[in-house]
């Protein structure tokens, strides 16, 4: 079910644009990952999802599962947000008060009762394993105690969609590893989640979406492996340890189906008609000749390297 979308989004800012003619869809149960270039327009973006600005241009809609219809967002804001979270990128939390009183703080701003509230901070400290802190000042927690509290203060209201700008910035890989596993259980609480980052390799291990912001333009939005099909590798490199061994291979393919193979040497480089079909002949031979092999290369690119294929292609065009 769909739960925003942009509809032709233009954010201007004394007359320069900062995003223009934005279409994206974010459905419920989604955690999508922008990524992009400092001052490519992630943060704006984030902000017009979450209503904290409006577009110059176009229209946000919310999907309104009660009454089965759009509501322009910033129209409706005042009754929207309550079902929205923030966790930004420098800590949003008071370091004078204790954990505890931070999260009461967070959950009047949402006028939430006490009964209520109450509840929701014990279930909360506890999701979050931050129940032994409770009565600890927030500046004298460690630094990945202090992101869960953030991120705790932004779920205390327990908002439908969870927006996240830079989570795991300055954090070790060990507090890294930690976030990312909290964000996933926050996931699975069936909880939609948007992402900013420049760790593209943890937007991989966490997203099953994408948004690919260059120069303020989405380039590409929709599922990572959707996005990355059309820089999936067209050939296959296989390295081979003898001449011998290069021989047998290529009398052993010669009558399967390819476009072209190239010999480099100590490797083939072969263009196969289709992927999937030639890997399995492959194998076969492989594996019924005892072939030894030195590396077959077939790695599906990664985000970061998608990424810079797309900021390469656009930057060519612009100039």
């Amino acid at each position: 079910m769909e739960l925003i979308r942009l509809k032709g989004v233009t954010k201007q800012y004394k007359k320069k644009n900062i995003l223009r003619d934005v279409n994206l869809t974010l459905e419920a149960g989604d955690v999508l990952g922008v990524i992009g270039q400092s001052g490519s327009g992630k943060t704006t973006l984030l902000n017009l999802i979450i209503g904290f600005i409006e577009p110059s241009k176009g229209e946000v809609v919310y999907f309104s599962k009660v009454e089965g219809k759009e509501k322009d967002l910033n129209d409706n804001l005042h009754r929207i947000k309550r079902h929205f979270g923030f966790t930004p990128q420098h800590n949003s939390f008071y370091p004078k008060l204790t954990v505890k009183e931070n999260l009461i703080h967070f959950g009047k701003l949402y006028k939430i009762d006490k009964k209520t509230l109450e509840h929701n901070i014990n279930n909360l400290l506890e999701f979050t394993k931050l129940s032994h802190h409770k009565k600890k000042l927030a500046e004298h927690l460690s630094g990945g105690m202090q992101k869960r509290l953030d991120i705790s203060c932004s779920l205390v209201h327990k908002p439908k969609l969870l927006v996240l700008d830079e989570p795991t910035a300055d954090l070790d890989p060990i507090l890294q590893k930690e976030i990312l596993r909290l964000l996933d259980e926050v996931s699975r609480q069936g909880v939609t989640i948007v992402i900013a980052s420049h760790n593209l390799g943890n937007i991989e291990k966490i997203c099953n979406k994408v948004a690919i912001v260059h120069k303020g333009k989405v380039h590409s939005h929709g599922l990572i492996e959707d996005v990355k099909k059309p820089y999936l590798k067209d050939h296959l490199t296989i390295n081979v340890q003898s001449g011998k061994e290069k021989e047998q291979l290529l009398e052993k393919i010669k009558d399967l189906h390819f476009k072209k193979i190239v010999d480099k040497g100590h490797s083939l480089v072969i263009y196969p008609e289709t992927l999937g079909k030639t890997m399995d002949s492959l194998m076969s031979v492989i594996k019924e000749d005892n072939l030894n092999l030195h590396d077959l290369d077939l790695r599906k690119p990664s985000l970061h390297e998608v990424f810079e294929k797309i900021a390469q292609e656009e930057d060519v065009i612009g100039e």
